[in-house]
């Protein structure tokens, strides 16, 4: 398994699941910017931003003018997206300064300071949208556990674990240190999928000691043949980092888990 199960659960993890950007390399880059190039340019045309057949406008009747005007007109889409609550007249300034050499406003020490503030800015503000983004998923899941936990034939461990079990097997427990090969399908409170092995088509093995504690703790108390439902609380799951692009903080996980064999 190379320490990563292919459903992300082990607590190991890989630049794929943490979202680690490798360099490019040149041959890489040029082919990034000719797709984001055509792309703008495509959305552009359906957009109904490029008439074919339709005169130049005023100044750009030459290539090296639409050229640059086509580039300027790429890197200002993506820094508007990029670059968020600044004073656009002081950024244009600042950007047309540093292009043409000129001499710049604010020296070394002020411009380190006048960025650091910004990006002081930014990360406080990201951290208040992650931190409402967990307030919010913590009571969710909380209302929909305590709903779950009333639900017929619904078992609720001390740790908060719960499960229901939908088919009772009859071989033997998993050991702590045991290997288990399983299908299971993972989901989110509103019933978003977020990883399944019935997807991939083949059950995955795992040893237990390396998948979130929820997932272990469930399986530990299964015995071969049975099929599960599964409320993973976030402290049992991924807690307040949460996981990927789709588990967010203190998200609860629902998972149907169907223990196949014991290595």
């Amino acid at each position: 398994m190379n320490g990563v199960s292919c459903c992300g659960h082990f607590r190991e993890t890989t630049g794929r699941h943490t979202g680690a950007i490798e360099k490019p390399s040149a041959e890489e880059f040029v082919m990034r910017t000719r797709w984001i190039t055509m792309t703008a340019i495509s959305g552009m045309a359906l957009a109904g931003c490029w008439q074919a057949g339709a005169s130049a406008p005023e100044g750009l009747e030459e290539p090296i003018a639409r050229q640059s005007y086509g580039m300027g007109a790429l890197v200002g889409s993506q820094l508007s997206q990029d670059i968020t609550g600044v004073d656009r007249a002081a950024f244009v300034r600042g950007l047309s300064d540093a292009m043409e050499g000129r001499e710049l406003a604010l020296d070394a020490p002020e411009l380190t300071a006048a960025v650091a503030d910004y990006e002081a800015g930014r990360q406080a503000a990201f951290e208040e949208q992650i931190q409402a983004v967990a307030e919010e998923n913590a009571n969710s899941g909380k209302a929909f556990r305590d709903a779950f936990a009333t639900e017929d034939g619904v078992t609720t461990l001390a740790s908060g674990l719960q499960y229901r079990v939908l088919k009772e097997g009859e071989g033997e427990n998993p050991a702590p240190d045991a290997t288990v090969r399983v299908h299971y399908r993972g989901s989110l409170i509103d019933g978003t999928e977020f990883d399944s092995s019935y997807a991939q088509g083949e059950p995955v093995q795992f040893p237990l000691a390396r998948v979130i504690p929820g997932f272990s703790e469930a399986l530990s108390r299964m015995s071969v043949g049975s099929k599960w439902k599964v409320v993973v609380p976030p402290e049992l799951a991924y807690g307040e980092q949460g996981a990927g692009p789709h588990i967010e903080p203190n998200s609860t996980l629902v998972f149907e888990i169907e223990l196949i064999e014991v290595g």
